[in-house]
């Protein structure tokens, strides 16, 4: 029996405390390797979006290069197998069109991943390993000539609701599914258009989205709004009920050029949880300051920069974080209370990893993965192991999968480790940021406290 299949026959609940009792890692804030993990027989090349779910301790990747969603175990660090391996479009030549794309695992048991076909296809992770197990839905959000790939999505656990960005289509759109009961079904169609963003709509597509348990609202950016674009875009706010853009947050291109990454970080609110709640107190919506990343794909801005904004107020800027622009996918660990990014497009030339401080709020030293190109832009983190996740593709011009112990030639996962928040362990910081988040008896979303959540002794008096 494979480890993923073991892992699935074990609760949440049971697992869940793994993100309180993460181990503290060594007292250097730098990024280490840790190893790198090479697909036996195949290299990594084309890739897409990756996600860990660290209940089950997985990762997965959307690998076009060999037609599958990649699986690695993120304790044991070894590669599983491919789900759905040759059911995808792969690497067609055309960004639009290729596949697969945006991936998610949903619940700890279903893996969905979007396809240049504007299908999205679900797979049971148990038992989906095998190029002939095929997936038990296939959705068609879109027209596969007009509508093109479906991409990046995130997931709703208190409605049960999965959204899917077109962003190739045009005007771009989303699509919400109804996940709650099977065979899943569209329930809404959000098109990015010139009546939902006046006055121009989305010019450049829409990228990455999220879904927070605080504000329990999704938000997606969308990297141009400017007709011409420009690189002036926003971040959008959608209410699952009514399905409206509820909110924007207008981003100034000197602050933020091509707003593309998103992942919801921690809560600055000061709330102390009781010794003997282990998971916390989840605040209730508007009860907090909490925060998201927005990773800043173009140079344009005056200090190569990304920013962290407020969830509860989106036009607040709580920080401009400068020399860290050039991320497609952005990954938020409460685990070591990081933001880290996939920086493909970097100023000057050259693809790197990003990493900040989320209540420094502080940008670490980068690591350069290598000569300019949009290849390595995927990143994801365990909350458990506190390891990173970054694909490399092959390339006699990377050295980094050989730092690993692997193969430069061939490509590889990186497996990369942080040091701790330089000290500063702040009560009452909550995780915000999917998917480290679960769902009560009641339906309610509970926060899992991440290692920065010491609750400190009561003063006498």
């Amino acid at each position: 029996m494979s480890r993923i299949t073991k892992l699935l026959t074990i609760s949440t609940a049971v697992l869940a405390p793994w993100l309180v009792t993460s181990p503290v890692v060594a007292a250097d804030e730098s990024l280490g390797i840790v190893t790198a993990i090479t697909i036996p027989g195949r290299l990594i090349g084309s890739f897409d979006i990756s996600f860990v779910d660290p209940t089950i301790g997985l990762y997965v990747l959307a690998d076009r290069t060999n037609k599958g969603v990649l699986m690695v175990d993120t304790h044991e660090n070894t590669f599983l197998g491919y789900c759905g391996q040759g059911q995808f479009r792969g690497a067609t030549g055309h960004n639009d069109t290729s596949g697969p794309d945006g991936v998610l695992i949903r619940a700890s048991r279903e893996i969905w991943a979007g396809d240049g076909d504007a299908t999205v296809k679900v797979y049971d992770i148990a038992g989906c390993l095998g190029p002939h197990v095929g997936p038990k839905l296939v959705i068609k959000v879109g027209d596969p000539v007009l509508d093109k790939r479906a991409d990046e999505m995130c997931y709703d656990p208190v409605d049960e609701l999965v959204m899917v960005a077109n962003n190739a289509a045009d005007p771009p759109f989303a699509t919400i599914i109804d996940a709650s009961k099977f065979p899943y079904s569209i329930k809404k169609k959000i098109v990015f258009d010139k009546t939902t963003l006046p006055p121009n709509g989305a010019t450049n597509g829409i990228e990455q989205c999220v879904w927070s348990a605080q504000t329990r609202k999704f938000m997606i950016t969308v990297p141009g709004v400017e007709s011409p674009d420009n690189g002036h875009g926003i971040v959008a706010q959608i209410d699952p009920t009514t399905f409206a853009v509820t909110k924007f947050a207008d981003l100034p291109l000197t602050v933020c050029d091509t707003p593309q990454g998103l992942a919801t970080g921690p809560d600055h609110s000061g709330l102390v949880p009781p010794p003997d709640a282990p998971n916390g107190i989840p605040p209730e919506p508007g009860d907090h300051e909490a925060s998201m990343l927005v990773g800043c794909n173009g140079n344009g801005s005056t200090n190569k920069s990304s920013v962290i904004l407020s969830l509860d107020d989106p036009g607040d800027i709580q920080a401009v974080v400068a020399d860290e622009s050039g991320p497609d996918e952005v990954w938020f660990n409460p685990g070591d209370n990081h933001y880290y990014l996939a920086r493909s497009n970097a100023f000057g030339g050259v693809q790197k990893i990003g990493s900040i401080d989320a209540f420094g709020l502080t940008a670490d030293p980068s690591i350069t993965v290598g000569p300019a190109g949009r290849n390595a832009h995927s990143i994801a983190a365990d909350a458990v192991t506190n390891q990173i996740f970054f694909p490399v593709p092959a390339s006699p011009h990377f050295t980094l999968c050989g730092q690993g112990g692997g193969h430069d030639l061939h490509g590889c996962i990186l497996v990369l480790k942080n040091g701790p928040n330089d000290g500063d362990d702040v009560n009452g910081c909550f995780a915000s940021g999917t998917p480290t988040q679960v769902v009560d008896a009641s339906g309610n979303p509970v926060l899992l406290r991440s290692t920065c959540l010491v609750v400190a002794p009561i003063p006498p008096g």
